[in-house]
């Protein structure tokens, strides 16, 4: 059925078949008046299925009345168009002849009729107009195959002047909704785009509702505030028709694509491996930093959650794992929805973290018991082997290094306190009235000559150490010693109170230069000597070196320490690293206050 009526469209608006409107002959007396109906008539048109089923209606149309004879007229419709269901189907030029015209009073008739073979069957057509003044009425019915199907065109239009416009532009187009981020452009070619935000769906773009302005008595179809759809790239063509009806001119409207290629945001959700989320940097590179534990397999098995411009193209796409292990190298390719613009961003591993949440400890003496033994943070050293050696003495009866539940998370931190070791001359070494306690990377080797000398600081450091950072809590003690008389180390038990000061804390972190790793001796160690260049915070090797001294705080605060570069970094030179964490700043002058509280958790060493 809807092919039979397509085929009945193409036949009502192909009227020039009609060889002629009637074979009555040429009305008497209409010499003369011929010339007041010829002109220009300009209207709307109706389709129905008979008897009143509407196909098609308002479809503007444009006929000319023209002169055949003296009697008779023709009528020419140019640029005929008409609209199925929203479609616009063109016809094209049609003319109709030798139609007699016919004087009723004030009014001017024709009729004509015909029977034509075509693809739908034969078909009984008959034209019937009217001219009243100004105005034309026309009536086409077509009977198929004896009353199989009839169809009905009513048309309604009025005389034009002669003084109407040719102009057909749309003048605006735009639309009143949330999903518009840039209003449409009315482009020089005849098209209109538009872009939506990346947060419009295929339902937000099908219920867009344009609003139009168009040329002065212009027409324009589909009709403005009509709801379009403009989901999947369609493009809408819009039919703009001058008052006159002789230029249409068409605009094809489409939301523009888009020529954004950006990554904008590149995360590894949920793995441990990963130390420091990747950061999009203006270079388009995208860097993260890995836990230094991390092993090959693990960097080949990484997969990356990627967000991206909308509607753009990413290979490698998102979730699929790459392998970032032997530094390399990840490219990532974006192409934007209208293809312009193609982004390259190089992905890969900008640096190595340590990792110490001070979770595990272990005994520092074996097969002693609990309560005559210390404990250790694993991967650490610590003075505790000293104030072992004094508690044996009864001098003290605590350790200097412990582990506390009260943590910044988990369930453990580091405890670093200054003791009260009373003071004594023992001989052949001094006891302190202040042990400071002391937790650090390195080992711990008793000089009870020197024990300054007992602190090795540094391990060996491979990559280059770029910031330390962590949370701390500190609490100073009550009264606060100082030694007057150097050498401090021969006078340490002859402390005396000061009360003008009040104990601060010290971390440090400190990378110096090595000819070799001795492992067994330590020899190559920096330690907490006063010898100037064997000290770990004065020596000449010291290539790189932060500190973080401070006072009092009750509730954990985060710090971040970057390194001071003394010396370029150089990686054919061999280095060692130390952190160090003194609950007393100068306790290596044994000065300080018994009592004075650092507590440490979650240090995260940073490294390229």
């Amino acid at each position: 059925m809807k092919k039979n009526l397509f085929y009945l469209f193409a036949l009502i608006c192909s009227m020039s078949l009609f060889t002629a409107c009637s074979d009555d002959d040429e009305a008497p007396g209409n010499s003369g008046v011929v010339g007041e109906v010829v002109g220009d008539y300009k209207g709307l048109m109706d389709v129905y299925y008979e008897p009143n089923v509407e196909i098609a209606k308002g479809m503007q149309q444009k006929i000319t009345i023209k002169k055949s004879s003296d009697t008779s007229i023709g009528l020419e419709l140019k640029n005929f168009v008409i609209t199925v269901g929203g479609a616009p189907i063109t016809i094209g030029d049609l003319a109709i002849d030798n139609c007699p015209l016919k004087v009723e009073g004030d009014k001017y008739s024709f009729t004509g009729n015909a029977d034509l073979d075509l693809v739908v069957g034969k078909c009984a057509v008959s034209v019937e107009g009217a001219i009243n003044g100004e105005d034309i009425e026309l009536i086409i019915k077509v009977n198929v195959n004896n009353d199989l199907m009839k169809v009905r065109v009513e048309y309604k239009g009025k005389k034009m002047t002669g003084n109407e416009s040719s102009e057909a532009l749309i003048k605006e187009f735009k639309f009143d909704s949330d999903i518009i981020a840039e209003q449409p452009v009315i482009n020089e070619d005849k098209t209109i785009t538009f872009k939506v935000a990346e947060t419009a769906t295929d339902d937000d773009l099908k219920a867009l509702k344009p609003i139009i302005t168009i040329s002065e008595n212009a027409t324009v179809t589909p009709e403005s505030g009509v709801t379009q759809d403009f989901s999947g790239n369609k493009v809408v063509i819009y039919k703009v028709t001058s008052e006159d009806g002789t230029t249409v001119t068409e605009y094809k409207v489409s939301a523009r694509k888009s020529s954004d290629a950006l990554i904008t945001s590149f995360v590894f959700e949920n793995n441990p491996i990963v130390a420091e989320q990747p950061v999009i940097n203006e270079d388009n590179t995208i860097t993260f930093k890995v836990k230094a534990s991390a092993t090959a397999d693990d960097l080949k098995a990484l997969v990356p959650t990627i967000t991206y411009s909308h509607k753009a193209t990413i290979a490698p796409e998102s979730g699929v794992a790459q392998d970032f292990s032997d530094n390399k190298k990840v490219i990532y390719t974006v192409t934007s929805e209208d293809g312009t613009v193609i982004k390259e961003y190089q992905v890969f591993i900008s640096g190595t973290e340590d990792v110490y949440d001070f979770e595990k400890w272990l005994p520092g003496v074996e097969g002693q018991e609990p309560e005559n033994t210390f404990y250790e943070a694993e991967g650490w050293a610590s003075s505790n082997t000293g104030a072992h050696f004094l508690k044996g003495l009864n001098l003290t009866d605590s350790y200097v290094i412990m582990q506390t539940d009260d943590s910044h998370s988990g369930t453990a931190a580091a405890k670093i306190q200054s003791i009260d070791t009373k003071g004594q001359d023992l001989g052949i070494a001094k006891a302190p009235k202040v042990t400071t306690g002391s937790l650090f990377l390195g080992k711990f080797k008793t000089d009870i000559f020197n024990t300054l000398n007992s602190t090795k600081f540094g391990i060996p450091c491979k990559e280059k150490p770029i910031s330390l950072r962590g949370w701390y809590k500190y609490t100073p003690g009550d009264v606060y010693y100082i030694v007057n008389t150097k050498p401090y180390k021969e006078h340490c038990h002859e402390a005396v109170v000061d009360e003008t000061k009040v104990d601060e804390f010290m971390i440090s972190v400190v990378l110096y230069e090595t000819t070799a790793y001795d492992e067994i001796g330590w020899s190559d160690c920096l330690t907490g000597t006063d010898e100037e260049e064997k000290n770990i915070y004065t020596s000449s090797r010291i290539a790189a070196i932060g500190q973080l001294i401070g006072g009092a705080q009750t509730d954990w605060k985060k710090f971040e320490l970057p390194l001071e570069w003394k010396k370029q970094y150089d990686t054919n030179k061999k280095y060692r690293m130390t952190i160090a964490c003194s609950s007393s700043k100068d306790g290596d002058k044994f000065w300080g206050a018994p009592g004075s509280t650092l507590i440490v958790d979650d240090f995260e060493l940073i490294k390229e």
